[in-house]
């Protein structure tokens, strides 16, 4: 599904992501672990080009992008990958002025050229999915941080992404609300949804997670399934985080 070869990432003199390879398989759950600052949001964002990456080359299905230095994409190539991949932010990213419903309507109308009828029928599919249908009238002022996020995902799946991204979908919730929003992720997981997930919730990479790849300083220090990372860690770098969280 991705296969990312030898990916740089640099912002002027910063140099944050230092040869990445990484592939992620149809259906699987892919956790992407790490420190702050370790560049993980920064792949995360490369994938669907919100950063376009320095150099290096990123394959998702059919379409295959080679960046270099100084050769912008063309707006046709960005386009394309995005339509294939849904986003999940940290901060829900909803739009304020809309109601869930609405929010969900938006992009199958403006990008897709869905019917409204077409797209109210998925976005109500959707939002029952998520467990929100009673609160498809109510704007996001009037819903809690995880009612939010799970619109959030609601609103990724409605452009029938073939990959879903998640920037530490749970960081700005009260930890009461993040169950909530884990439960819909592990049913999509459980369905057999592509992810990509960047998060702290180490229980959720266990139980979850095809694959656990650790980043730190820009690269992948270490990856493979749940228990050999967290169980049988063969390097030490990985073995000094996960002591430092108590895991």
């Amino acid at each position: 599904m991705i296969q990312i070869r030898n990916l740089h990432k640099s912002f002027d003199d910063l140099h944050i992501l230092k040869g990445i390879d990484l592939e992620v398989g149809s259906g699987e759950t892919v956790v992407i672990i790490g420190p702050s600052g370790s560049g993980k949001t920064t792949l995360l964002r490369c994938l669907n080009l919100l950063e376009t990456p320095t150099s290096g080359s990123l394959e998702l299905g059919a379409l295959h992008l080679t960046f270099t230095p100084g050769k912008p994409l063309r707006r046709d190539e960005t386009l394309a990958l995005r339509r294939e991949t849904g986003m999940v932010f940290q901060s829900y990213n909803l739009f304020p002025h809309m109601t869930a419903l609405q929010n969900l309507m938006e992009g199958q109308v403006t990008v897709l050229g869905r019917s409204k009828a077409e797209a109210r029928e998925k976005a109500l599919q959707l939002l029952k999915k998520v467990g929100l249908a009673d609160r498809a009238d109510m704007y996001p002022h009037q819903l809690s941080g995880g009612q939010q996020q799970r619109v959030g995902i609601a609103r990724a799946m409605a452009m029938d992404p073939k990959v879903l991204l998640f920037d530490e979908p749970t960081s700005a919730l009260d930890p009461e609300l993040v169950g909530e929003v884990l439960r819909v992720m592990k049913e999509l997981a459980q369905e057999g949804m592509t992810m990509v997930v960047v998060t702290h919730e180490m229980k959720f990479a266990r139980d979850v997670a095809d694959k656990v790849v650790f980043i730190d300083g820009g690269v992948v220090v270490e990856q493979g399934p749940p228990e050999q990372v967290f169980e049988a860690t063969q390097q030490e770098r990985t073995k000094q985080f996960l002591n430092k969280l108590s895991v």
